[in-house]
């Protein structure tokens, strides 16, 4: 039998789709300012939620790579790895990264440092530079990948060891939610984790966009009235990537992607770090990772509940809420790659692996930019207040050595970035919104294919109206019942081991 389409999960993705793109297009202003003004007071009321959530997917990830179930694997005793170690690590790290990596690899050490300094320090102070290190390394590393592990467990286990069918977060809280998972609940649940696989990649497509579009501009000599244009190129050329490789699918066209922007975009890493100061971005990385080691406790729990908490609202809670919103994405992609790969494995893979290849990222672009701030050789903080981030990293790109050169890296590395990641988004959304008679069957292509576009409408329509602020805050607000969601699947996984562990031991 083939996949079938779910209708009770497919149509009313798009049309929620479609009634978020006719309420922007038609009312932008009111629905900026009703999303902005919902999640101001979510952040405000629940940050310990998003804080919670991380917490719990932390302890949990530490539990499955070195408790009594590390080494169960995902389909069985005898079920070996499709991919390489290289190919799956970078598959789960690509899609994840997108295009947010190169922007805040350059620009968030600054702007901790300057206008966003955590813990209280004063501005420009040997202190705000210390402490931006370390908190790039915090919202990038275990904490961060740890989100996508109580999903990618649970959906894994489901589907190849309980030989469960469907690929979604309902089947993952099955052991929970029980007769429930195709019934309202269920659905409502997918609902949610489908739209946000949907919406991640366009909130990535809001940071990666305006910098491509700049870095063209100034690479080809651009004016601004061709702007709209050459975004509709950007698009139409993203298309053609997108469909060609979600239509060869996970061997032959995700996996082929993936590999190529590893090694691109470290390749670009170690150039950087280079001109940084090799020795002088070592010194300061231990640094960074001893306070990182040191203030590790204080970091997972921190609310600051007598100061404003400005701080830990727009930053510490804004990421868990975005990275939340790419659970079920990465959930379900993760899952799919990782058959044959140990609990650990999956565990350690995302949480060391992934950020170990984030700090690189960090390390590297960041202490260059903090080199250029502290020498005097460009005011970077200035730019990025009065012009914004894409002007603030191509003035960082203008003090390296061959400029045009670096700018048509980095647009690729864009260009590469986002292509990986709205491909696995697609692959997600094809996977979830169809039924399956058997574990191992795909949906069809024409289905990877229709998300892609979707993704690409989606996208071209907010350039059209300006909309990208609202839709990315919309997509951060599916986090807070994501993030209650986290519990859930983590209960289930937890359910799920025992059981089964427990009927496996009755049996010796």
């Amino acid at each position: 039998m083939r996949a079938q389409i779910d209708k009770k999960r497919f149509i009313p993705v798009v049309g929620i789709i479609a009634v978020v793109l006719i309420l922007v297009s038609v009312s932008l202003e009111s629905v900026q300012d009703a999303v902005d003004r919902t999640y101001a007071f979510f952040s405000g009321q629940f940050d310990w939620l998003f804080v919670a959530s991380n917490l719990a997917a932390f302890l949990f990830s530490l539990w499955i790579a070195f408790g009594p179930y590390a080494k169960v694997r995902l389909g069985g005793e005898n079920a070996r790895p499709e991919y390489s170690k290289f190919s799956w690590i970078a598959m789960m790290f690509t899609t994840s990264c997108s295009a947010g990596l190169i922007v805040f690899g350059f620009i968030e050490t600054t702007i901790y440092s300057s206008t966003a300094v955590p813990l209280h320090a004063e501005p420009f102070s040997i202190e705000a530079y210390e402490y931006a290190a370390m908190y790039t390394h915090y919202h990038w590393g275990l904490n961060a990948w740890s989100l996508y592990v109580p999903a990618s467990v649970a959906v894994g286990y489901i589907l190849y060891n309980r030989r469960e069918s469907q690929i979604n977060m309902s089947s993952a809280c099955s052991p929970i939610l029980k007769g429930q998972s195709n019934r309202l609940t269920g659905c409502l649940i997918d609902v949610f984790g489908t739209f946000g696989a949907i919406a991640a990649p366009v909130t990535s497509m809001g940071l990666g966009m305006p910098l491509l579009t700049l870095l063209l501009q100034n690479i080809f000599g651009i004016p601004d009235e061709y702007v709209r244009p050459l975004q509709i190129i950007i698009l139409v050329i993203w298309v053609a990537m997108f469909g060609t490789s979600v239509y060869l699918g996970l061997q032959k066209g995700i996996k082929t992607l993936s590999d190529v922007n590893v090694y691109m975009a470290f390749a670009f890493m170690l150039f950087v770090g280079f001109l940084a100061g090799i020795f002088d971005v070592l010194r300061a990385e231990l640094n960074a990772l001893g306070l990182y080691l040191q203030n590790f406790i204080h970091l997972i729990t921190y609310t600051d509940p007598y100061g404003d908490g400005q701080f830990v609202r727009s930053w510490t809670v804004w990421y868990w809420a975005w990275l939340i919103v790419y659970m079920p994405l990465m959930g379900v992609f993760n899952a799919r790659v990782s058959k044959g790969r140990t609990l650990r494995e999956i565990a350690l893979g995302q949480m060391v692996w992934c950020s170990l290849g984030c700090w690189v990222a960090m390390s590297t672009l960041g202490n260059y930019a903090i080199k250029i701030q502290t020498s005097g050789t460009a005011d970077i903080a200035a730019v990025l207040q009065n012009s914004g981030q894409p002007a603030a990293i191509l003035a960082i790109l203008r003090t390296m050595p061959c400029p045009k050169l670096m700018m048509v890296i980095v647009a690729v590395l864009c260009f590469v970035f986002m292509a990986s990641t709205v491909d696995s988004s697609a692959f997600v959304a094809a996977e979830t919104t169809f039924i399956h008679s058997d574990s191992e069957i795909h949906a069809p292509r024409w289905c990877r294919v229709f998300w892609a576009a979707v993704i690409c409408i989606i996208t071209f329509v907010l350039l059209e109206v300006g909309g990208f602020n609202a839709v990315q805050v919309l997509a951060i607000l599916i986090g807070l019942p994501l993030s209650v969601l986290m519990f859930v699947v983590i209960a289930s996984a937890v359910k799920a081991l025992r059981e089964d562990y427990r009927k496996t031991a009755e049996r010796k």
